[in-house]
């Protein structure tokens, strides 16, 4: 039908494993960590954060998963863009609230279409990519 589009979101069950695996993921590796889980319109459907793991991660990994949500991109190329224009420009996204620039969120991708996106902060950005896309990537296993 015209003027009408398909969209998916994440259940909070399929949230939840997601989590489940990433932090499991994180611990086998020694690291600490929050992940985040945001469903289809971008609210927060999923927390879930280790005790020894800095708080201020909670918050960080909350803006990793809206960031990849809202921009339909991995936070890490999100961050190469903000970082490659010009210094007002940069300003004016950086100072939108729930958006960061950090490696360490991706969307959660539905037959293309963005259904939710994944945080994880604590870890190291390097880290916190690699347990993002591996937690975005379970979508295909449910």
């Amino acid at each position: 039908m015209a003027g009408i589009e398909q969209r998916y979101s994440i259940t909070g069950e399929a949230a939840l494993k997601i989590m489940t695996k990433v932090f499991e993921g994180a611990l086998a590796q020694n690291k600490a960590v929050y992940v985040a889980v945001v469903d289809g319109t971008g609210g927060l459907i999923g927390l879930l954060g280790h005790e020894n793991c800095p708080v201020m991660c909670r918050k960080v990994a909350q803006d990793k998963a809206y960031t990849a949500f809202a921009t339909r991109m991995k936070t890490a190329k999100w961050k190469a863009y903000v970082y490659s224009v010009p210094e007002d420009d940069r300003q004016v996204m950086m100072s939108q609230p729930g958006f960061i620039a950090a490696s360490g969120g991706a969307p959660i991708l539905v037959d293309g279409i963005v259904a939710g996106g994944i945080g994880v902060s604590g870890a190291g950005q390097q880290e916190d990519e690699d347990l993002a896309d591996y937690g975005a990537a379970l979508i295909g296993d449910m």
